[in-house]
């Protein structure tokens, strides 16, 4: 009769086996430390300091340059809206002119007495209904006007809408959190000159990285941006 292996010879075999295919491994991991350390050796710290600086000093650099770049192409385009000689009525013009170049629907400014807060209405492509409040303010909007704004949209009118703030300020940091809490998009000064430069979209679709619509659009964007007479 034929003699049983013994399991137990197989699996010390096969430990037997792991063990040496982790002492290759080990192995290769040392000639490779050493062949990366003779490398450094031979082309010296200079060479090395060289690549580095390629490495990471010029993609920082080139962010920067990216970064000035773009905040120049917004500063233009605000200025060739005519952002600080409008009045509010214009400012929510100007709005509804944007939304419109975006495919919305239906835009209508409704800012007055009894808009509830409310200044812009319109549809979105998609369907999706905003009600969008305009704040020509000289200084940042604060968390009351927010707080005014959201109760606005609990509103039976608009409780189906979508809230955007658009100012053509900035926000303080508790205003900031306050619509960040309930859901409501801003629109800032930043913001507003990278829509200008249709960097920016409002609603659904495809928005491009704001570097690269400065780099592809650049003033010619701001040339063609809307800009209602002053």
């Amino acid at each position: 009769m034929a003699r049983r292996r013994s399991p137990v010879r197989k699996r010390g075999r096969g430990r037997r086996g792991a063990r040496g295919n982790g002492v290759v491994w080990a192995s290769a991991v040392v000639v490779v430390l050493i062949a990366v350390t003779e490398a450094v050796r031979a082309m010296g710290w200079a060479l090395l300091l060289a690549i580095a600086v390629v490495v990471v000093v010029l993609p920082v650099a080139a962010f920067l340059v990216i970064r000035r770049m773009g905040a120049s192409y917004r500063k233009d385009a605000l200025r060739r809206a005519g952002l600080d000689r409008l009045d509010p009525r214009r400012f929510e013009e100007l709005a509804a002119e944007l939304l419109r170049r975006d495919g919305f629907r239906k835009v209508s400014v409704i800012g007055g007495a009894g808009d509830r807060g409310v200044d812009v209405l319109g549809v979105a492509p998609d369907g999706a209904r905003y009600a969008i409040q305009c704040k020509y303010y000289t200084r940042a909007v604060g968390p009351g006007q927010v707080r005014d704004f959201v109760g606005a949209l609990q509103a039976r009118p608009y409780r189906d809408h979508r809230g955007v703030l658009i100012t053509s300020h900035h926000l303080s940091a508790e205003a900031a959190r306050t619509a960040r809490d309930h859901d409501v998009v801003v629109i800032d000064r930043e913001r507003l000159g990278d829509w200008l430069l249709d960097a920016y979209r409002l609603g659904p679709g495809g928005r491009s990285p704001a570097w690269l619509a400065r780099l592809r659009r650049g003033r010619e964007a701001a040339e063609g941006s809307p800009h209602p007479g002053p």
